[in-house]
């Protein structure tokens, strides 16, 4: 089975953007690749996590990726849409800054390896490899995630890491649980049926004229757009380890900051005033504390005074923790790093 990880790139694909059938190069796919220099200096502009596949002339597994995985039309859009893709000959004769070090070439024999492919793939140099970089901290001129995946990517195996790339997932999780939960999220049969226990209330429904409530309030900021938030909403919060516990101690909101309805929210009326500037609602970015990160955890409590925003995805076992740290009040009297400590 077929899943296009982006909603926007299924938009456009559906209403016909790429109507006309493009050929692939047999080279390169159907991925716009650019020098690894450029795509550096492109980053100080405007940051965007970087692609980064490592090839050889004579490998036939990495012809192979380009023309499959890097041909398939919306997964190419997706990554030309939101990376710096970047093609690099492992075995080049090129000089390359990177990071503010020099790399050049290991020697001029035909297939020997170039430095930076030795640096970046820790002196395992197998082809394809692929590397996933985001965060770029000037300070440390370091990348926050540096993610390699050795071997032949199929389209399975690529999606779950563009999202963890992209969505900043890396943030709150390890890769190998978050793909495990991608998996789940979007090719087990049996979720929708296990969600069926889960009770979500629209943000009206919670918040409107109601001033307080006998449980916490968790709201889920997200939206159908965020592959991440799709996957948090689908499992993290069934986690039986999470539900058991939450679903005693909160009321659950599912709040999509496009939400159009007005709300009556502590004798306030927040609106979302839909405009290009400002598309989300008012109460979402409260809640979000004015930074909208997708997806968010806003907790409050029975008077529903906010306690904290949580951005980005968070595993069950994290979000356990967290809920069982504002559920138990335990944040009265202990800081979250004395209480992350001790391991409740």
């Amino acid at each position: 089975m077929r899943f296009i990880i982006s909603i926007l790139t299924f938009l456009l694909l559906s209403v016909g953007c790429m109507a006309q059938a493009v050929t692939p190069d047999p080279v390169n796919g159907l991925v716009k690749w650019i020098p690894l220099e450029q795509a550096m200096e492109l980053n100080k502009k405007t940051q965007k996590p970087i692609l980064l596949d490592f090839y050889t002339d004579w490998c036939g597994w990495c012809k192979h990726m380009m023309k499959t995985t890097y041909s398939e039309p919306d997964l190419a859009q997706y990554i030309n849409n939101y990376f710096y893709p970047v093609k690099f000959n492992a075995e080049g004769k090129d000089t390359i800054e990177f990071l503010g070090k020099t790399y050049k070439p290991t020697s001029a024999a035909p297939k020997a390896p170039h430095e930076l492919a030795v640096k970046l793939l820790n002196g395992s140099l197998s082809y394809p490899s692929t590397i996933f970089m985001n965060g770029y901290d000037a300070e440390k001129n370091e990348f926050r995630l540096n993610m390699l995946a050795a071997g032949y990517l199929d389209r399975q195996k690529i999606e779950p890491m563009l999202v963890f790339t992209l969505e900043n997932v890396f943030r709150n999780s390890e890769y190998n649980e978050f793909a495990a939960r991608f998996e789940e999220a979007f090719r087990d049969s049996t979720l929708e049926k296990r969600s069926e226990k889960l009770k979500w209330l629209t943000p009206k429904e919670a918040f409107h004229n109601v001033t307080n409530s006998k449980k916490k309030t968790l709201v889920l900021i997200n939206t159908d757009w965020c592959n991440s938030c799709r996957v948090m909403k689908r499992t993290s919060f069934i986690d039986e380890a999470v539900f058991g516990y939450a679903d005693t101690t909160y009321r659950f909101v599912d709040f999509n900051p496009e939400y159009r309805d007005s709300i009556n929210f502590q004798g306030q009326l927040l609106i979302n005033p839909a405009q290009p500037q400002m598309p989300f609602h008012q109460l979402a970015m409260a809640l979000a504390k004015n930074n909208m990160v997708l997806p968010t955890v806003a907790l409050l409590d029975e008077n529903n005074q906010l306690l904290d925003a949580i951005p980005f995805y968070l595993s069950p076992a994290v979000l356990r923790k967290i809920l069982y740290y504002y559920g138990e009040d335990i944040y009265k009297t202990k800081s979250w790093n004395e209480y992350s400590i001790n391991n409740y």
